[in-house]
């Protein structure tokens, strides 16, 4: 299975450009269908490498536009996070009202419950009905190692998915075979180490990582962060289901030469993390956990927490400095990129 690499040190639009001219995927879409592009808006802060990158997904979804009807953008809200809201706060709106695309909030719309490896779940209904592409972003997360391709899926489970963590592995494998995507585009313009996936630490990686196979791609991207594959339970568990991490080749695209190489900092659980634990207590084997009675202080004290820590420990002024000085600050700002 092939993983394709290039590099976005000279342009987002053109190695978006590059990586697609390097890949069939007219043949996995439709000609004049409409299709989902499942982005990350997982923070309702803004974070450089917490969420999916503007320009990535405009990028990629003029080329689109080209062969395919309508495009939906979908991401679904959490226990503490608007999706709707990241959305403006990430300046992705600005996309969406450039291209014309249509912003579909998974948790306003409707569900549907599926049955997969004997686990019984909700996915969003639109992801039935059209064509499915992943834009993750590359980071860590301190429950599932990585969040790439597989762990980007996650997001389709319904609203209740913070009560699945006791099987993460099992619900991250499971969502990937109810919703097979046509292909995973990886953004890792600006990806993430440390604390993942929320409050972690922006990393300017440049480049992006394309694949049909999940597991092909998580596999090929976990040893490019310096992580060992073998750390990561959905990778070794979707192995044989979603995709195989056997007999993997991983393309450079010019002007790309070698497939990146770094060394991400792992993730720990952040304070709300902790306090979570402590709270719910010891997690029950036999099925999901259910939101008690207090669920309602907890969520608000979390989101306190986080609206406190993001101003007092620098976050929100590292991001202004990061809007400054980046080579793709502007998109954070609403703005085109510039050719």
């Amino acid at each position: 299975m092939k993983v394709l690499y290039t590099s976005t040190d000279t342009g987002v639009d053109s190695a978006v450009g590059r990586i697609l001219d390097s890949f069939p995927w007219r043949d996995l879409l439709p000609a004049g269908e409409d299709v989902l592009i499942k982005v990350n808006l997982t923070w309702d802060y803004l974070r450089p490498g917490v969420n999916t990158s503007p320009w990535v997904v405009e990028a990629l979804c003029k080329r689109l536009q080209e062969h395919t009807g309508q495009i939906y953008l979908g991401e679904s809200s959490q226990i503490l996070v608007n999706a709707s809201k990241a959305l403006r706060v990430q300046r992705m709106d600005a996309v969406v009202d450039r291209l014309g695309l249509k912003w579909h909030n998974f948790s306003d719309n409707p569900w549907t419950e599926v049955t997969v490896n004997g686990l019984t779940f909700g996915i969003p209904e639109i992801c039935t009905r059209m064509p499915v592409v992943s834009v993750p972003v590359v980071k860590t997360h301190y429950r599932s190692v990585i969040s790439v391709a597989m762990k980007h899926l996650y997001g389709c489970l319904n609203d209740g998915r913070h009560n699945y963590h006791y099987k993460l592995p099992d619900y991250i494998v499971a969502v990937n075979k109810a919703i097979p995507v046509k292909f995973i585009l990886a953004d890792g313009t600006v990806s993430l180490e440390g604390n993942g996936p929320k409050p972690g630490i922006p990393k300017q990686t440049d480049f992006l990582a394309l694949s049909t196979d999940p597991v092909a791609l998580d596999f090929s991207v976990a040893a490019v962060m310096g992580i060992d594959p073998a750390t990561v339970d959905s990778i070794q568990m979707g192995n044989g289901q979603v995709g195989s991490c056997n007999n993997i080749e991983n393309v450079c695209i010019p002007p790309l030469e070698n497939v990146p190489s770094f060394s991400f900092k792992p993730a720990e659980p952040n304070f709300v993390a902790k306090m979570e634990k402590r709270i719910r207590g010891k997690r029950k084997e036999h099925g999901p956990q259910k939101d008690g009675p207090f669920i309602g202080i907890m969520k608000a004290g979390a989101k306190r927490w986080y609206n406190f820590s993001y101003s007092i420990f620098g976050q929100k002024r590292e991001a202004e400095q990061w809007k400054k000085s980046l080579p793709y600050g502007p998109q954070w700002l609403g703005e085109p990129e510039e050719k």
